[in-house]
């Protein structure tokens, strides 16, 4: 069986950048998010490419495991649960994952942080605009996730030209940043 994959391309701005894009579009209203990730102590999940976080968004929550494919691509499990308490999981869809990523079950919480995330749908991706909050710091990310196939960065680069921003990889995933921040 094929597993489902994500796409997409991602940029640190800066806030005023950040705030002229939400003004430009019509992006959703805005949604809180609380990221809970985890690893094993020997960084299992790390060192596949990977992470493994608890979204909460109000009393629903998401997990979702990724896995590296390539540069922009993710092998993207995920499956609403209803704990945030990782090691209470016993659903056997996520424990077959577990099993197949080899992840054990002494897993600990290795980062949290809280994301306000606004969308703007476009004909062959989402644009995602998320304000995130570390414990030590603010940053301004631009997603632009895939719907499907299609040249992304050309039409990436067309809806940032009006903040005057060209498409250049300038950011790991989030928990990267918040690995980085933890250092």
């Amino acid at each position: 069986m094929d597993k489902p994959i994500e796409r997409e391309l991602k940029i640190l701005v800066r806030e005023d950048e950040f705030q002229t894009l939400l003004k430009t579009y019509a992006f959703s209203k805005p949604w809180i998010q609380t990221n809970t990730y985890y690893d094993s102590p020997d960084q299992i999940i790390k060192k596949q490419g990977g992470a493994l976080r608890i979204r909460t968004i109000g009393t629903k929550h998401i997990l979702t495991l990724k896995i590296r494919k390539d540069d922009i691509t993710h092998y993207e499990l995920e499956k609403e649960i209803n704990t945030e308490d990782v090691s209470k999981i016993k659903d056997s869809e996520i424990t077959a994952w577990f099993q197949e990523f080899h992840i054990p079950k002494d897993i600990n919480q290795i980062a949290q942080f809280t994301t306000t995330r606004q969308v703007y749908e476009c004909e062959n991706a989402q644009l995602c605009a998320d304000k995130t909050v570390y414990p030590t710091h603010t940053d301004y990310e631009i997603e632009y996730e895939y719907h499907r196939n299609h040249d992304g960065i050309s039409e990436f680069n067309q809806i940032l030209s009006t903040i005057g921003v060209k498409y250049k990889k300038n950011c790991p995933s989030k928990i990267a940043r918040a690995f980085k921040i933890c250092e």
